[in-house]
């Protein structure tokens, strides 16, 4: 028995140790056919890579063959530049204004609706204007009519009270006689009245002020959410009754033939083009810069906006149709070079050569005063930096 059971032991332990060599040797060919598997993977993956990309990564000496990547420059030569005026009307504006010099008069008007037609007991009638602290305002005397005619605030011009009816008078058809004399100054301007004058107000189409003085003033108009009101006083209640409509006309020059002009109020645009170089042949504008020099001012603020669109069509009129505005600058009264940024008009003539109708600049916005450039004839300059696409590999 005991030799029986020395033998069975023997023969279970080495029936156990071949068990785990027989274990170890099915892992180990396991391990080794996932090696190979994943090898195999990883040869299959390079070769795709390499069947797909089959030139080898960019350098700085190609990059420098295929394409400099830094800009060149090119000034654009001038095809023409000419002045466009048109009168317009000014019934958005933020600004009224009345004034006059050997070039130009405006004139204010203004109209009140009153929700009774008869006050008893006043005890003040007056009107107050609000001075424009954005301009520099002259010390100027006025006076103030009483229309003959309605006005329409959003049409109405020098010689136009309406977008179909002329006034008979151009500048406006008023009663000759003054209901009221002033003199702009200070920070607004009040007047006061009778109850007879206050009835001839309530009869009348509205009232317009006149300048008899050289120089300019500005007031605050409804649009700026400062109108012109009349205060109606009795017993320490003050009733205002706010301009119902308001707007400014302007008389002015005619532009001078082979001048460049920009103006606002009496508006003037200067339109300009430049030649296409094929150089810019599929290039990508990163730069352009239009200039231009600036002998006159006539202005009541210290600085201006200058703005650029770009024309849709070829020009035919002051209001062929053109694009959003495309640039905005502001510049100081008295500046004598100007320079803007219009990379998006060059990059349009780039993309489309054949609509290369050009551009105009103006004042901006052009109803806001009345003012005045005069650009020197002939310093127009477009400059623009570009880059040309890389050469195929």
């Amino acid at each position: 028995m005991g030799n029986y059971r020395h033998g069975s032991d023997e023969c279970l332990a080495r029936v156990s140790c071949d068990s785990w060599v027989w274990v170890y040797y099915k892992l180990d060919l396991l391990r080794n056919m996932v090696m190979i598997n994943a090898m195999n993977r990883y040869i299959v993956l390079m070769c795709l890579l390499l069947v797909a990309c089959n030139e080898l990564p960019i350098g700085d000496d190609e990059l420098r063959v295929r394409g400099d990547l830094e800009p060149q420059f090119l000034e654009l030569s001038r095809f023409s530049t000419f002045t466009e005026h048109k009168e317009v009307n000014a019934g958005t504006a933020q600004n009224l204004v009345f004034g006059m010099n050997e070039e130009y008069e405006a004139r204010s008007m203004l109209s009140f609706e009153f929700a009774d037609s008869s006050y008893q007991g006043l005890d003040e009638i007056k009107l107050v204007l609000i001075h424009s602290s954005e301009f520099n305002n002259d010390t100027i005397a006025f006076s103030i009519h009483l229309m003959d005619e309605q006005f329409s605030e959003t049409e109405a011009t020098w010689t136009d009270r309406s977008i179909d009816e002329l006034w008979q008078t151009p500048g406006g058809d008023f009663n000759s006689d003054s209901i009221r004399f002033g003199v702009a100054e200070a920070d607004s301007i009040v007047l006061y009245f009778n109850y007879l004058e206050l009835a001839q107000i309530q009869a009348a189409d509205g009232m317009i002020i006149i300048p008899r003085d050289t120089g300019f003033c500005y007031l605050s108009s409804k649009e700026a959410g400062r109108a012109a009101r009349i205060e109606l006083k009795k017993n320490d209640v003050t009733i205002p009754i706010l301009a119902e409509t308001d707007c400014y006309i302007v008389n002015g020059p005619e532009p001078v033939l082979l001048e460049d002009w920009i103006g606002a109020g009496w508006i003037f645009r200067d339109f300009v083009r430049f030649n296409y170089d094929t150089l810019l042949d599929s290039s990508m504008a990163v730069y352009a810069e239009l200039s231009f020099r600036c002998s006159e001012y006539f202005a009541s603020r210290d600085s201006i906006e200058i703005g650029v669109r770009q024309l849709l069509e070829p020009f035919s009129t002051f209001d062929t149709p053109t694009g959003p505005l495309i640039a905005l600058e502001r510049v100081g009264v008295g500046d004598t070079l100007v320079k803007i940024d219009i990379v998006k008009h060059a990059q349009r003539m780039i993309e489309h050569p054949d609509s290369n109708f050009g551009f105009y600049i103006a004042i901006s916005p052009q109803n806001y005063d009345v003012s005045r450039i005069k650009l020197v004839r002939g310093s127009h300059r477009l400059n623009i930096g570009y880059v040309l696409p890389p050469q195929p590999r």
